[in-house]
């Protein structure tokens, strides 16, 4: 039988039987989303487990007056678990999933994954490990929420946003920039002039240039 070698590339692949290797490998989806679509919504049904393929995607909390905060980010062959955390139940993390750019992801359906974590304990392991890392960045996204001021929350979206794409040019919109930090759009593109007007940032059509990273730093 040949077996999708992408498929493969899930973390726990070497740790399963033949029969498990047969059976993820038919269970296994592939779903492509458009930059801005929601992959998971908030109160949506456990999607399964995700491994990105292509593409970008942001992991967010959401508050009830609809501020957001980016808990982490998936880039390509990143394994997203918190997608499935109803498999697991003592983790309680209701996380919503956005495309950031086109993207292509494979999803391994919830009753698949809960029952392979029941009968695997390598897999079990691995899924409360990968969840359990995350619980830090959860914590530091309310904390952004309810402390840090709207620049505070845009410099450090800026600066992770460079950090990740590895450039200082970043092509992101004001809309998808207010989106992350959980603010509205005129605020942000606000905040963004003053911040330009300052010299520390260059604003383009469709993006922004980080010109002074010490002083972005020194903001947050």
């Amino acid at each position: 039988m040949m077996i999708n070698p992408e498929v493969q590339n899930f973390p726990f692949w070497r740790h399963l039987d033949t029969a498990w290797q047969e059976r993820l490998d038919a269970s296994v989806r592939r779903a492509d989303y458009a930059a801005g679509q929601e992959v998971r919504g908030n109160g949506s049904e456990c999607l399964g487990v995700l491994m990105l393929l292509s593409g970008r995607m942001r992991v967010y909390i959401s508050a009830e007056d609809g501020r957001e905060a980016t808990i982490y980010r998936l880039g390509q062959g990143e394994i997203c678990v918190l997608s499935a955390s109803c498999t697991m139940p003592d983790i309680h993390y209701d996380v919503q999933i956005q495309a950031m750019e086109d993207s292509s992801a494979l999803i391994l359906p919830t009753p698949v994954f809960a029952r392979l974590i029941r009968e695997n304990i390598y897999v079990e392991n691995y899924a409360y490990r990968s969840a359990t890392e995350h619980f830090s960045d959860i914590i530091q996204a309310i904390e952004q929420l309810l402390f840090q001021t709207l620049e505070q929350r845009l410099v450090s979206f800026l600066l992770d946003e460079a950090a990740s794409q590895n450039s200082d040019e970043l092509h992101v919109t004001q809309e998808q920039t207010a989106r992350a930090i959980g603010s509205a759009r005129e605020a942000v593109t606000r905040a963004l002039k003053k911040l330009s007007q300052e010299g520390l940032i260059r604003l383009f059509r469709g993006g922004v240039e980080l010109l002074d990273r010490k002083e972005l730093y020194s903001r947050v």
